[in-house]
């Protein structure tokens, strides 16, 4: 939810920019500009982004506006769970929503039933942790590579633009209309700028951020398969774990988030 709510902020600051200037909205509207840009930099789009990743692109894009992330004390709270289950048998359900950390869960409980050594079960699944975050990275970066783009198709479109203003001028056009079509070519340029710096750039970086998260979560979740096969008792486990995150997203196998008892005795 960051992104839109940055997105939000952007168009709100531009929203009442244009009002302080008294202008119409009307007057930032330039199809050959707007064409210019958003097609070169789909064009790009289509030539660098790592498309043999089509679904980890689309979940990206979808993460973008709908985000399943977990905070630090779910998922420690996760893992405790997970071990308590797998302590007692029980088998193991981890949501797919859990991610990559679920992920890890998941084949962490098939290899430790599979019988796999500890030192197979931890190199297997570092890889598969780390694999996954280099194809989450490549994505992020294309994204982030793409922001340099949409600033040259915006001058592109301005030389266009300034082209049109060229022969106007030739053809006897007075200041009035000079000025009107020098402020049009001028559009293709800040359209460019806005798309790079406002949507695609910071888009990269929140995909950047997220897959960083995830890998965190997913290197909590190895550390509770490997206290399993370590034979940690169920209290070490969780203080293990909890050192993972801050106090105040700390968890108790008892009584869920720490401070809750405080919390309602208050």
């Amino acid at each position: 939810m960051s992104f839109i709510a940055g997105i939000f902020i952007a168009v709100s600051a531009l929203a009442l920019s244009v009002w302080h200037l008294n202008q119409e909205a009307s007057s930032f509207v330039d199809f050959v500009g707007f064409a210019t840009v958003f097609g070169g930099t789909v064009a790009v789009a289509v030539i660098t982004i790592p498309w043999q990743h089509r679904r980890l692109v689309f979940q990206s894009l979808r993460g973008l506006f709908i985000s399943n992330q977990q905070n630090g004390s779910s998922i420690v709270a996760d893992c405790v769970a997970f071990l308590s289950d797998l302590r007692s048998g029980t088998p193991v359900v981890v949501e797919k929503s859990a991610g990559l950390a679920g992920e890890t869960m998941r084949d962490g409980a098939e290899f430790i039933a599979l019988g796999f050594s500890k030192d197979r079960i931890h190199e297997i699944l570092e890889e598969r942790i780390h694999q996954s975050y280099e194809r989450q990275e490549s994505v992020a970066n294309a994204f982030r590579s793409l922001a340099k783009y949409p600033p040259a198709f915006g001058l592109a479109g301005t030389v266009l633009g300034l082209v049109t203003l060229m022969k106007s001028v030739a053809t006897g056009a007075d200041a009035k209309q000079t000025g009107a079509l020098m402020a049009i070519a001028l559009m293709a340029t800040f359209y460019g700028l806005l798309v790079a710096n406002m949507v695609v750039n910071p888009a990269g970086e929140h995909m950047l951020k997220t897959a960083r998260i995830e890998k965190k979560k997913a290197e909590v979740a190895l550390h509770s398969v490997l206290l399993h096969l370590e034979g940690v008792s169920m209290l070490e486990a969780q203080e293990i774990l909890n050192s993972y995150v801050s106090a105040a997203n700390r968890v108790n196998v008892m009584s869920g988030p720490l401070g809750s008892e405080s919390a309602a005795a208050a």
